[in-house]
């Protein structure tokens, strides 16, 4: 293997900065580099340092002369995040957002993919011929049909980085849209890959063959092989007994949503709203209450207009109790996860009561809000972040190691991206992980299955990965919906009881699913490369 030409250059940069690099990501760079020809996808699980192999990789790049021009593509709550690493960590200045005749004239910028992606950013862009062209969060590409794809396969460049740590999310047809950014003649045409390679969307026909394709543009590492780098993670969980006006609520709006559930089978309606009624009044009812009085307004209904009021009435909650006596016991700084805005804002305020300082972190931030919103949360010694789902992707948090989970997202997914924000490289110490939990409620069997069953929160984010897509291979095709789907399914279809036999059975359906992974001597989707 070759060697890193910059690295003289680089070890003062990172010893004044207290920068640690990983044997891992210095292979991946030469790999990137020397085997790929400057061209490949840098697919490391969450948390094992995507972001500094490219940062090594353009480093190197401009160091031997072949990079002048460098454009960074991410999601807009990534851009403050990648200008400052890029500063920090390699004495790399960017541009962020640049407007006008500024994306013609700046030798490195970082945009959002949405802002570049504007027609009069768009056409700016495609007058300009970028040496290197990183795009993160790459799996938003695996469509070649989306906006996305057209704008980076329409890019001029001449060496291109693409970073994701799912490379199959749905089907394998994915690595194709991905490989063929970066190496049109790897597969061929469609036609040709499909041919070549699959026996259907999801099965390989050569599982050797592709994964020996895919070494020449892909780089993956998984946590067990870097598994010495990690600290433990320590798991709790905190049942709580809903307060009488919350269970009343709770049993009511079940009901609706049972009701409601067969009634828009039998019409074939849509079932996303009792999707988000049933996980909202599990959260609380200050996100419940919200949906209940829009569906009050849009259609006259005497049971939506009650349960809207029952809802405005119920002022407190169980979980928000025990995170009264939680955070202060910890004193140090903690990461709230809800998914719901309305219970964001109800749990600040009760914090801020205490006298703790409070940070709230959403998606209708703009990247300089969400930008100063971090630095507050690390500039306090014990902080609280108050996040949505927003916060679980892409954010370096390891200066924090304690986790809450104030509802539990359906998606074990998501839940895993929460973790990774706190669970990577640089994390010295065990992380904590509390989950709060409904007793008597859908988060009890939720808890249960995703603990029990398949030990989710040990579990890491490529292993978790595949298990839920065998999941899904596994299911009848009225059933492939997504296991969110499954999960309102079960807890619509009958009573209580019904309802835990059926979660034993996706249990025991997720548990065969993790044996089958585990038994597994090559699974193309975790094991890509890293000879």
């Amino acid at each position: 293997m070759g060697r890193l030409f910059s690295w003289g250059r680089l070890e003062p940069i990172w010893q004044r900065a207290g920068v640690v690099v990983y044997p891992h990501q210095i292979q991946a760079a030469i790999r990137v580099v020397e085997e790929m020809g400057g061209r490949g996808i840098l697919a490391d699980e969450v948390g094992l340092g995507k972001t500094v192999e490219a940062g090594l990789v353009a480093f190197e790049l401009l160091y031997r002369g072949l990079v002048r021009r460098i454009l960074v593509l991410c999601p807009a709550a990534l851009v403050t995040q990648w200008q400052a690493e890029m500063a920090e960590k390699f004495d790399l200045s960017f541009v962020a957002n640049p407007r006008g005749a500024a994306w013609l004239d700046a030798e490195r910028i970082v945009a959002s993919i949405d802002f570049a992606r504007r027609p009069e950013n768009a056409r700016l862009l495609r007058l300009v011929r970028f040496d290197l062209l990183v795009v993160d969060e790459a799996h938003k590409l695996k469509n070649s049909r989306s906006q996305n794809h057209r704008l980076v396969q329409g890019l001029p460049h001449r060496y291109l980085l693409l970073l994701t740590a799912t490379p199959v999310q749905n089907h394998l047809g994915e690595l194709f849209s991905l490989v063929s950014l970066v190496n049109p003649a790897l597969f061929g045409s469609l036609a040709e890959f499909r041919r070549r390679f699959l026996i259907d969307r999801r099965t390989p026909r050569n599982p050797r063959d592709l994964r020996q394709a895919l070494s020449q543009v892909m780089v993956r590492r998984r946590r067990p092989e870097v598994a010495t780098c990690f600290p433990e993670r320590r798991v709790s969980t905190l049942g709580l007994e809903l307060l009488p006006p919350e269970r009343e609520l709770y049993d009511l709006v079940t009901r609706l949503v049972r009701q409601e559930y067969r009634r828009r089978l039998q019409a074939r309606s849509t079932i996303l709203p009792l999707l988000t009624l049933q996980r909202e009044v599990c959260s609380s009812s200050f996100a419940v209450g919200r949906t209940l009085s829009r569906l009050g307004s849009e259609r006259p209904d005497d049971r939506l207009r009650h349960l809207a009021g029952l809802a405005q009435s119920v002022s407190d909650n169980a979980k928000a109790r025990a995170l009264e006596g939680l955070i202060p016991a910890l004193g140090e700084p903690a990461i709230v996860f809800t998914e719901f805005r309305a219970t964001q804002a109800f749990l600040a305020r009760r914090l801020r009561r205490l006298g703790l300082k409070v940070v709230c972190y959403h998606g209708a931030l703009g990247p300089e809000e969400r930008a100063r919103a971090l630095e507050a949360f690390k500039s306090s010694p014990a902080a609280v972040l108050v996040s949505t789902e927003c916060g679980g992707q892409g954010m370096n948090l390891q200066f924090c190691r304690n986790v809450i989970n104030y509802d539990l997202s359906w998606n074990p997914m998501r839940v895993e991206q929460r973790i990774g924000r706190v669970h990577r490289l640089g994390q010295l110490q065990d992380v904590n992980i509390f989950n709060l939990y409904a007793r008597g409620t859908v988060e009890e069997h939720l808890l249960h299955l995703l603990y029990e069953k398949i030990d989710l929160f040990r579990q890491v984010v490529g292993d978790l990965d595949v298990i839920l897509r065998r999941l899904d291979r596994a299911g009848a095709p009225e059933r492939s919906r997504g296991i969110e789907s499954r999960i309102l399914e079960i807890c619509a279809s009958g009573d209580d009881e019904e309802m835990r036999r059926g979660f034993e059975r996706l249990g025991e359906e997720l548990l065969e699913a993790k044996r089958r992974v585990q038994s597994a001597a090559l699974e193309v989707a975790g094991q890509a490369s890293t000879t």
